[in-house]
């Protein structure tokens, strides 16, 4: 089975699963019996067109869903039943589609996979509160849970706040640097990959660790599969980063051609270009970053000076040595099986994609 075909049958049943705790007509018993009683009276209908209407309108623009499949792999390939654990897997996603809610909303982004974004189809308010509900939502699965002990439940939670406080550490850096607060004289490679994968990859790191967690691995193991998680969730980082430049100039959706550009975003390539252009060139790219534009000329423009450099081949190989590495380590680890093979070709398949 071509890995496409896999992630898209993996994915159905990701959303089967979401929906069996994100009911699409909610009803004062479903609230009941996910939040306990009420002190007073639910009120579904206002529930359901502040939460769970958005909720499911962007879980069905889509998405890979690999991160909770990710979590299924690494359970299986540690010797224990997937199946069993399904529930589980759906927090890295459910936290991830948040991360997007907010992302728009602070890139002032108005599509997303060529729809409205939340914010801008139900309103700032609703959306921003959406966002909130899914970072802390999926925390039910874990401690409302029969299956685990509390050992185990305590060491996801743990997994499970300092992951989610790296994404806001990751994106509060992002926003500093597009918004001018730093100068971009002093944002180097090595903070780039920091702020990538603290804003991007600790989604997947959590989505390891809670396999590893869950599967009853110790600390080491659990942070050597975080580290390869992390690292597959930079290197889509970067697989993003350089699509946007070279990929579908056709597109306009959020991730499509120049939107970084726009949004005047530092990213390892704009940071390699800066690097390598003479003085004049250096100068007018920084200008059009930093006016914001959505003149497709002036992008166009950005886009052409940053091709002058080596950039997007220097973003590619480090791309590659990024998993490269991370690969070797998680190699050691895991025991030759189905589950294994299936991981290598989802990572290769998320950095060689074309969308």
């Amino acid at each position: 089975m071509e890995m496409d075909e896999y992630l898209t049958k993996q994915a159905k049943m990701i959303d089967n699963e979401i929906a069996t705790y994100l009911r699409k007509k909610p009803s004062e018993r479903y609230i009941e019996k996910l939040l306990g009683r009420a002190n007073y009276k639910y009120d579904p209908e206002a529930i359901g067109k502040s939460i769970l209407e958005p909720s499911w309108y962007i879980f069905n623009l889509g998405g890979k869903r690999w991160r909770p499949i990710l979590t299924l792999l690494f359970i299986e390939a540690f010797g224990k039943d997937p199946d069993e654990y399904v529930e589980f897997s759906i927090i890295p996603e459910v936290i991830h589609n948040g991360t997007l809610v907010h992302d728009d909303i602070e890139d002032g982004s108005e599509t997303r996979r060529n729809a409205p974004a939340v914010h801008i189809k139900y309103g700032i308010d609703i959306a921003t509160n959406l966002a909130d509900f899914m970072y802390f939502f999926p925390a039910l699965a874990l401690t409302r849970s029969a299956k685990l002990s509390e050992e185990v439940k305590n060491r996801a939670l743990a997994s499970y706040v300092e992951n989610l406080t790296r994404v806001t550490l990751g994106q509060g850096t992002d926003i500093a640097w597009h918004r001018g607060l730093v100068d971009v004289e002093t944002i180097n490679e090595e903070k780039y990959l920091q702020m990538a994968i603290d804003k991007t990859g600790v989604l997947s790191r959590f989505a390891c660790e809670l396999a590893g967690i869950i599967a009853g691995q110790d600390d080491k193991t659990v942070r050597a599969v975080g580290h390869f998680g992390a690292s597959i969730g930079l290197a889509f980082q970067l697989k993003d980063d350089l699509m946007n430049i070279t990929e579908g100039k056709v597109a306009q959706s959020k991730g499509g051609v120049g939107d970084d550009i726009s949004e005047g975003k530092i990213t390892l390539i704009v940071i390699r270009a800066l690097k390598k252009l003479p003085g004049m060139d250096k100068k007018r790219l920084l200008q059009i970053l930093a006016m914001h534009t959505k003149d497709r000329k002036l992008i166009n423009e950005a886009i052409s000076i940053i091709e002058t450099t080596d950039a997007k081949a220097y973003a590619e190989q480090m791309q590659n040595e990024i998993l490269s590495k991370a690969w070797a380590a998680v190699d050691k680890i895991l025991k030759p099986s189905e589950a294994k093979e299936k991981i290598k070709a989802l990572t290769d398949f998320l950095v060689t994609r074309s969308r």
